[in-house]
């Protein structure tokens, strides 16, 4: 991804956005050293929007699997306790 300056960008912003549009360049833009936002195809915008569902439903799966765990832990130890107890 290539850095643009905000200055540039405003000078040429026809330029840049027919570029990002039909040659499918992505850019950072900036003020100084700071990167301040982004000017990307909307096919990036829409595979990083796929990327995130993926990762927000992987994070969801894994949180459930680890509940389902505690309560087996949970009720195992519960299940020990009790034998112990009628002991």
């Amino acid at each position: 991804m290539e850095n643009l300056p905000m200055n540039e960008f405003r000078r040429q912003v026809g330029e840049y956005i027919n570029q990002t549009y039909y040659a499918g360049k992505a850019f950072t833009l900036t003020k100084g050293e700071k990167k301040v936002a982004v000017l990307l195809p909307i096919a990036m915008l829409d595979r990083l929007t796929e990327l995130e569902a993926f990762y927000n439903q992987t994070l969801a799966d894994r949180q459930s699997v680890e509940r389902v765990n505690m309560d087996v832990d949970n009720k195992q130890t519960d299940e020990k306790t009790a034998i112990d107890s009628a002991n």
